[in-house]
């Protein structure tokens, strides 16, 4: 019986080929995935982002704070966020595309991953009425409040903000974002009005979710 005798570069070869055909398969089917994961549970990635920054720098966090606008309606912020400058009130998002306009327009213009527009509610602006809303039943001034709309790292967005108080950034970037708008030259909050807005925020959140259950 003869014996197959190869060369290196065809041993190499059938050595190569399965693994790149394995490899391609892997992330054909992972990655589409992975992707789809993230897009169902982008709200808890998002919050892993804030939650860590919170617990570094030993940061007050509400998570899923209610408040009542009128008889039928109410308002929901993902996430509030007590540093010692500013209270960050931030909104998740997931968009499959990008997004482009002008702060102050009425609507954005989303860009799906084919190309095709359409108009879509400004977030930059449903942030800005909350942080409104927010400010008048509690009292504390607006303009120690930051609004923050966090959007998924391949969502690209061509909405540059006029104010330095409303921003749109991927969720990957927020870290830096933080770390940019504490480093303002600015005196900190006062400590005893930082807790008081905590408390009064909280106590706030648990009232309206308690009543919202009846």
């Amino acid at each position: 019986m003869s014996l197959i005798n190869f060369s290196n570069g065809q041993i190499a070869f059938l050595i190569i080929v399965p693994i790149v055909v394995i490899s391609a398969i892997f992330c054909a089917i992972f990655f589409p995935l992975r992707k789809r994961h993230m897009k169902k549970e982008f709200k808890y990635y998002y919050y892993k982002h804030i939650y860590k920054e919170a617990l570094l720098q030993d940061l007050y966090l509400i998570n899923n704070f209610m408040f009542k606008i009128d008889d039928t309606h109410y308002g929901k912020i993902d996430h509030i966020l007590f540093a010692d400058k500013y209270i960050y009130i931030i909104n998740d998002y997931y968009f499959d595309g990008d997004i482009e306009g002008k702060d102050t327009d009425a609507s954005l213009i989303f860009i799906s991953k084919n190309g095709k527009k359409k108009y879509m509610d400004n977030i930059l602006l449903d942030n800005m009425k909350l942080m409104n809303k927010l400010s008048l039943i509690t009292g504390i001034n607006s303009s120690l409040m930051i609004g923050i709309s966090l959007v998924n790292k391949d969502c690209n967005s061509g909405v540059v903000s006029s104010t330095k108080s409303h921003y749109i950034i991927q969720a990957n970037k927020f870290k830096m974002l933080l770390k940019a708008i504490e480093s303002r030259p600015i005196g900190d909050i006062n400590k005893e009005q930082l807790a008081s807005a905590v408390q009064a925020i909280d106590k706030l959140n648990r009232k309206t979710k308690k009543n919202a259950k009846k």
